[in-house]
């Protein structure tokens, strides 16, 4: 038992020092390929790195030379100024929103891409054998509720809209409001 923990300690010292030295290595790299002006020529690079081999279309790294001295550094920050200035996605969008702080990417408030409500004709109601009511619309869509009172019809035009805690209601047009669950 002794054995073995000493045997992880002694792997994970060794993994951590790998990885220390590495980092350090990358980094000098990464610096050296982000002062390369010319997009071809930096990728070369960055592929040189991660040990790839380079494209038949982009140069090797050995001719890849430092920018000159004379190349104005207003260039450079506008190059990338305008890589920052690049459409984030939606998460990264999402991740900024003040809501959001501290909440995981499940818990995170995000907008629905979708309508709010639909408006439809019911085509059919029938029972299931555990005595739900299935509803089934105009649209083909099937959705599901616990018990029919007797105030839906077919023939009925309904509207159902998104409700609280990602619930759905159906409602009627005697204003009666059943919660639903889409099945089809």
């Amino acid at each position: 038992m002794i054995n073995r923990v000493a045997g992880l300690l002694f792997l994970a010292a060794t993994a951590a020092t790998a990885a220390t030295i590495a980092t350090a290595a990358g980094a000098d790299g990464l610096a050296r390929c982000a002062e390369i002006a010319a997009p071809d020529a930096r990728l070369a690079c960055y592929d040189a790195l991660a040990h790839r081999p380079a494209d038949a279309a982009t140069p090797p790294t050995s001719t890849v030379k430092p920018p000159a001295a004379t190349e104005k550094p207003a260039a450079a920050a506008a190059e990338k100024s305008s890589a920052a200035a690049a459409p984030a996605s939606a998460a990264a969008i999402s991740a900024q929103d003040p809501k959001n702080f501290g909440l995981t990417l499940a818990q995170q408030h995000m907008a629905f891409a979708g309508p709010t409500s639909i408006k439809a004709r019911i085509d059919a109601i029938n029972s299931g054998p555990n005595g739900q009511t299935y509803i089934v619309l105009d649209s083909g869509q099937t959705w599901i509720m616990g018990e029919n009172d007797g105030w839906l019809s077919k023939g009925d035009a309904v509207t159902i809209k998104r409700a609280a805690l990602g619930a759905f209601l159906l409602m009627s047009p005697s204003n009666h409001s059943y919660h639903v669950r889409r099945v089809r």
